[in-house]
């Protein structure tokens, strides 16, 4: 049985970095810079609206330390669970990442809401293609499944810490 893979395909503003726009649990738009150096995904807009966009989120007791945001690191950030988390394209294609991890600060200088990594996408093929137009470029996601689980990889130091945020298939997370 041959498994047709389908593709996800984001149109991007050059002047915006790599910005795409999906809805959330509220079904208001949020806007996500896919971030080719982060490790996890980070929420910039605060407790208060992690809530507000995606109402089944919830704390855990995990945290991370963010890198690249300014000269110092962001030490003690505290991770959130959003339970279901779907990335949706103009044309209704969709995965899903089930319990995604995500580190919320507050720090609301930022033209997007979140970074999503793509150490997320490893599972997946995923291109930027820039063609010819010096304004436009487009974001494509192909993969064979729906749904995604994802899962910490801890610090070597301390378990409390996540360091990076991967995606894995069900299998994968039930044999580890």
């Amino acid at each position: 049985m041959r498994v047709t893979n389908k593709r996800l395909n984001f149109e991007l503003d050059r002047n915006d970095k790599a910005v795409i726009y999906i809805k959330s649990e509220s079904g208001d738009d949020i806007s996500c810079m896919i971030d080719t150096g982060a490790n996890v995904p980070i929420w910039f807009m605060g407790e208060k609206y992690i809530k507000l966009r995606y109402p089944s989120a919830y704390q855990t007791e995990k945290k991370t330390i963010i890198h690249g945001l300014g000269k110092n690191p962001i030490i003690d950030v505290p991770v959130w669970i959003i339970p279901s988390f779907e990335v949706m394209d103009d044309e209704s294609n969709s995965i899903t990442f089930h319990d995604l991890l995500v580190p919320v600060i507050n720090a609301q200088r930022y033209s997007f809401n979140m970074i999503l990594p793509l150490t997320i996408l490893n599972r997946m093929k995923f291109t930027f293609d820039y063609e010819q137009s010096a304004t436009s470029a487009f974001f494509s996601i192909e993969t064979s499944k729906d749904d995604y689980y994802v899962r910490p990889i801890y610090s070597s130091e301390d378990n409390n810490y996540i360091n990076k945020i991967q995606a894995f298939f069900q299998n994968e997370i039930t044999e580890a």
